[in-house]
């Protein structure tokens, strides 16, 4: 009976296994490095948007604080979202800020520049609950809100009925 196993296949075979082994033994104290360092966290139900808001705010909670907001603000009244035209991080906050302010009605309101000035003058602050400014600039005649970081401010309009 003859050996199917030359020489070469045998060498073959030792220096792939050889291979094998030595990016195992380069690999695993890093991999184990990266996993204690890095640990994965359970995601909380409001983790993606407190990502994207620490991302886009540079704060840490924010998603209960806009909640808590909009909890007490009236269902009956409109949430007006200012939102800048071809700004993708103005429309990220918005959307962001529209998702959490649900179920309240929202309102979302594109313009060109960074005043928000005219459509304010068109909105009647009888019939809104509050104007959230993302990445725009309040006007002076607009009282002050709540900001949440650079780029998002909350002007809470109604009163709770």
């Amino acid at each position: 009976m003859t050996s199917h196993w030359s020489c070469g296949r045998i060498a073959h075979l030792l220096l792939w296994c050889g291979l094998a082994a030595a990016l195992l033994m380069v690999s695993i104290p890093k991999i184990y490095s990266g996993v204690t360092e890095y640990r994965l966290r359970p995601g909380g139900a409001l983790h993606t948007t407190d990502s994207y808001l620490k991302f886009a705010t540079g704060r840490e909670g924010v998603s209960k604080n806009l909640i808590s907001m909009f909890d007490s603000m009236p269902m009956s009244k409109p949430i007006v979202i200012f939102i800048r035209r071809g700004d993708a991080f103005s429309s990220g906050l918005g959307m962001t800020t529209a998702y959490l302010a649900s179920p309240h009605a929202v309102r979302l309101c594109e313009i060109d520049g960074t005043h928000p000035d005219n459509e304010l003058y068109r909105i009647n602050p009888d019939k809104v609950a509050a104007v959230v400014l993302c990445r725009l600039n309040r006007p002076s005649w607009l009282p002050a809100g709540k900001v949440f970081g650079p780029g998002l401010e909350i002007v809470s309009i109604g009163e709770k009925g």
